[in-house]
């Protein structure tokens, strides 16, 4: 497969997860999953993919936020504050939310 083909079908495949995105509960579950993998990385880049595919010029209008600011925040490298994650968040219709932690059933032994 040629580079240029690898580059389009990387690119169809973006699209159409942007595509999903831009449905607040589809990011809203997506940006959940990612914070539940408990990786800095995974979850900095789950936010990046929301905000690109909202326009991150939106985006960072409707959060009150530089678009430069916005750009920087995209970098996994860039230490980022919680209230700029929730001002973004909240302008791509997404809300922080907890819930408790569901334990592991327990396997027990078989009885003979």
């Amino acid at each position: 497969m040629s580079k240029k083909v690898r580059a389009a079908a990387s690119w169809n495949m973006k699209e159409g997860l942007y595509e999903d995105l831009r449905d607040p509960s589809y990011a809203a579950a997506y940006v959940n999953e990612a914070l539940l993998e408990g990786d800095e990385v995974v979850f900095k880049t789950a936010i990046a993919d929301v905000i690109r595919a909202r326009g991150v010029g939106k985006v960072a209008k409707l959060a009150g936020i530089n678009r430069v600011t916005v750009f920087k925040t995209l970098k996994p490298e860039t230490r980022t504050s919680f209230t700029t994650y929730h001002s973004l968040l909240t302008a791509c219709g997404i809300d922080f939310a907890t819930r408790p932690i569901q334990p592991k059933a327990r396997s027990r032994p078989a009885r003979k």
